[in-house]
């Protein structure tokens, strides 16, 4: 694993009674990425996601954060730590900026001008002095995780914190952690049932099953790596039986609702477009189908509900 990991999970393991929750899992949260968590019901998310926030004990391995572990150095590892786990709870009588300034006081190296970055950061600067009874639930959402990075936290961990959002508040909250990793550099963690916005909001993803990670896969990173890996392409031509005849040789090709399918590389694409427009074809339209995370989860997990 990379040294320059914010995050750290070696063989983490979780037994209640006879029952292994956890089965050791291990993988890492790198600087400035949002890394998301998901796994059907009852697959060990929160039970990991309390582990790494010192909710819950470990039966073996061990957590680092930074240089520090979880289990021998607890209070230099939590320190580096923000977190919600579940609902931010915060004093509904106070206003946003009091609730804020009260949580500082915990802290001596909070100062007023940090409150007035983050409030800036979640873009609360024009509902800050409301009382918070008067807030939506993405605005305490905001002012939750406003809350959790006063201290400069290197991990920032949210477990599922889109819950009872509308869409413009998923939103909000989505441009806001981009924001957050990409501006201070926090390392952000966040799990969710919601696998159309995790695909918006990630770098990378983890996908856990009967305590176990079965796959840990790049989500922005995919373009950059599409090379040389081949992809079912569909090409809109005038004629596709045509098309097939000229294209012989070069692959499985098929002709599916009006287009001809194959597949093919980035560089291949562009090579079959040539051939095709050099023996008169006219191509209307190129597109490489492509999987969506939902249909890579539902693959591997066997259709499991996630939650």
């Amino acid at each position: 694993m990379s040294q320059t990991a914010v995050a750290r999970l070696q063989n983490v393991t979780k037994v209640i009674g006879k029952r292994t929750i956890i089965d050791r899992v291990s993988f890492e949260v790198r600087p400035g990425e949002v890394f998301g968590f998901l796994g059907p019901n009852g697959s060990g998310k929160t039970t990991t996601i309390r582990m790494i926030v010192g909710l819950m004990g470990l039966t073996d391995g061990d957590i680092y954060i930074g240089e520090h572990s979880i289990r021998k150095d607890f209070p230099k590892a939590i320190v580096q730590v923000g977190a919600i786990v579940e609902n931010p709870e915060m004093y509904k009588f106070l206003t946003g900026y009091q609730n804020l300034l009260h949580y500082a006081r915990m802290n001596p190296s909070i100062t007023k001008g940090r409150i007035q970055e983050v409030i800036e950061l979640v873009g609360l600067q024009g509902r800050i002095h409301d009382k918070v009874k008067k807030y939506s639930l993405g605005m305490r959402q905001r002012l939750g995780v406003a809350q959790a990075i006063m201290h400069r936290p290197k991990l920032l961990v949210l477990d599922e914190p889109t819950n009872g959002l509308d869409p413009a508040g998923i939103r909000e909250l989505r441009d806001y952690l981009r924001r957050l990793a990409q501006d201070e550099g926090t390392a952000v963690l966040v799990s969710s049932h919601l696998l159309s916005e995790m695909e918006l909001m990630c770098d990378r993803v983890a996908i856990l099953q009967k305590g176990q990670i079965i796959d840990i896969r790049s989500i922005r990173g995919e373009a950059e790596n599409q090379g040389t890996a081949l992809d079912e392409v569909l090409f809109e031509v005038d004629h596709p039986d045509a098309a097939l005849g000229i294209l012989a040789g070069q692959g499985e090709g098929r002709i599916a609702d009006g287009f001809l399918t194959l597949s093919a590389d980035r560089k291949g694409i562009a090579d079959l477009n040539r051939k095709l427009v050099e023996a008169g074809i006219n191509v209307y339209g190129i597109r490489v189908k492509t999987k969506s995370l939902e249909d890579q989860f539902l693959e591997m997990t066997g259709s499991e509900t996630i939650g």
